[in-house]
């Protein structure tokens, strides 16, 4: 149910600086309910051949069941040789895409993602409280963790993959965890490939701006994380098994 958003949405991907013949903009419905799909059906009529309206009949399972579903139709079509996976609520700045796939002719780098900041505007306390952290957790920590060689989480607003990256790790997201962007991250480190943070790839994302909804959102990170930790037990202060997730500094 992204009606209030996901035309705009669609209208900022399909302004990108990036060839038009190029890029395909797959609107992946969760049996949505209020007028997302009428809105993705008429931006395909605005743009054929160029945005695509696939939609799930039994929805509520969560992000990676949806995922999964667009994936698969993605991934059985050749001409696929990356997919950019983001929320219907994300934005990106015009070049953002541009800077992210320069990177994809590396065969050692399996996945991208950029630099995301709190964009609502007005925003509030929480909102801004939000901004202040991302630059943190961002801009500082993503940083530092490309010179480590290492990534913790490539969002799962803005997650570049290769299509070798994406067969590699099994062609679709795993469904196990509440944190399926930083499992899949982890996949692609362990399977051999980089990934990589972009800061020069700004993309804009609507965050909480109550304290109910902020609660709500990091605890189902906590418990993706702690569902990861669990799930990747055999790979922590391993430096032997992997360098970078195996190693002391980053467990």
């Amino acid at each position: 149910n992204e009606g209030l958003v996901i035309d705009n949405t669609i209208e900022h991907m399909m302004s990108l600086d990036y060839p038009r013949d190029a890029l395909r903009v797959y609107v992946i419905g969760d049996a949505s309910t209020d007028q997302t799909p009428q809105l993705a059906q008429a931006a395909a009529l605005r743009y054929p051949g160029n945005v695509f309206h696939l939609r799930r009949e039994k929805g509520g399972q969560g992000k990676a069941h949806t995922l999964n579903h667009g994936l698969a139709h993605v991934l059985d079509n050749d001409w696929m040789e990356a997919v950019l996976i983001t929320d219907a609520d994300v934005q990106y700045s015009r070049d953002a895409l541009t800077r992210m796939v320069r990177h994809l002719p590396d065969p050692k780098v399996g996945a991208i993602t950029a630099y995301i900041k709190e964009g609502s505007d007005p925003g509030g306390f929480v909102s801004r409280s939000i901004a202040f952290e991302y630059i943190t957790a961002q801009a500082a920590s993503r940083r530092a963790q490309n010179v480590m060689g290492v990534m913790a989480c490539v969002a799962g607003g803005a997650q570049l993959h290769s299509r070798e990256n994406l067969i590699a790790i099994g062609g679709a997201i795993d469904t196990s965890t509440l944190a399926e962007d930083t499992y899949t991250t982890f996949l692609t480190e362990l399977s051999g490939r980089r990934a990589l943070f972009d800061p020069s790839a700004v993309v804009w994302a609507e965050e909480p701006d109550a304290l109910t909804s902020l609660w709500k959102q990091r605890l189902r990170w906590a418990r993706g994380n702690l569902q990861l930790s669990w799930a990747f037990r055999h790979a922590w202060f391993r430096p032997f098994s992997h360098r970078g997730i195996g190693g002391w500094v980053f467990g």
